[in-house]
């Protein structure tokens, strides 16, 4: 069973401005034993999440985010060199990868994708080896929190939100990425140039989000997403789960 963790490092401009970890349980990890369910998960941007604790007078999430590795925005989120044997130490990506993305599709006003696109090319995020993302609906924003102190980088203050994991979707193009793909905990017989598509979990999340957007700083706009859990709201962001992500 392999448990993927994103390790985020994440450094601030000025003031402080998104894959994929799944699980079922025995009886449900072979893609023939759960139903496809193409129609609910979707990677086009559509809608809006809204109502998010924010520092300016935008409070929405909408569009597609990227993630952020030690503070950099490349060019359409393709993240290259030292991130990449990061993440492959990690089990975070593919051995034969040379860059990745990591996204953040708003889908709806109550859903989002969280999708990993793996790459063989050298650095230009241009030949798609695979990927994996899971579709996230019924997405709930509730109150708004704040922190005595938060981790570096991050606010201190975020909004409660609860989303239910719904879908599956992964493709291998490469074998090396196939066989990625089936060591994920809630995955067998992911076959190399397939795409596997499949019911997920079903179960609740509950985190803490939060936007930042055109500080004075950056041009950008930024999404915290703090670490998911089945059981209750985190009351903090964590620098080693979750989720810096920016647009």
């Amino acid at each position: 069973m392999k448990k993927i963790n994103f390790w985020l490092f994440y450094i601030v401009v000025s003031v402080p401005i998104i894959i994929a970890s799944c699980s079922k349980t025995e009886d449900e990890t072979t893609a023939s034993s759960t139903a496809a369910c193409s129609t609910s998960l979707s990677t086009s941007a559509s809608g809006t999440l809204t109502d998010f604790a924010t520092t300016k007078g935008v409070d929405n999430v909408t569009g597609t985010y990227s993630m952020s590795w030690q503070g950099a925005t490349p060019t359409g989120g393709c993240i290259t060199s030292g991130a990449v044997s990061t993440m492959i130490s990690n089990d975070g990506i593919p051995s034969d990868s040379q860059n990745f993305k990591l996204q953040y599709i708003i889908t709806s006003d109550t859903s989002f994708t969280r999708i990993m696109t793996y790459y063989s090319d050298n650095n230009s995020c241009a030949t798609v080896s695979g990927y994996s993302a899971t579709s996230y609906t019924n997405v709930t924003v509730g109150d708004n929190i704040t922190m005595a102190t938060a981790p570096s980088g991050y606010p201190t203050y975020g909004t409660k939100v609860s989303y239910k994991d719904t879908c599956f979707m992964a493709k291998g193009v490469t074998d090396t990425a196939t066989a990625f793909i089936n060591a994920m905990s809630n995955v067998s017989g992911a076959v190399t140039g397939t795409e596997l598509n499949k019911e997920d979990n079903g179960d609740t999340y509950y985190n803490i989000m939060t936007v930042n957007d055109n500080h004075t700083s950056s041009v950008y706009d930024w999404l915290f997403v703090g670490p998911k859990s089945t059981s209750a709201y985190p009351d903090n962001y964590s620098s080693s789960s979750g989720d810096v992500m920016w647009q």
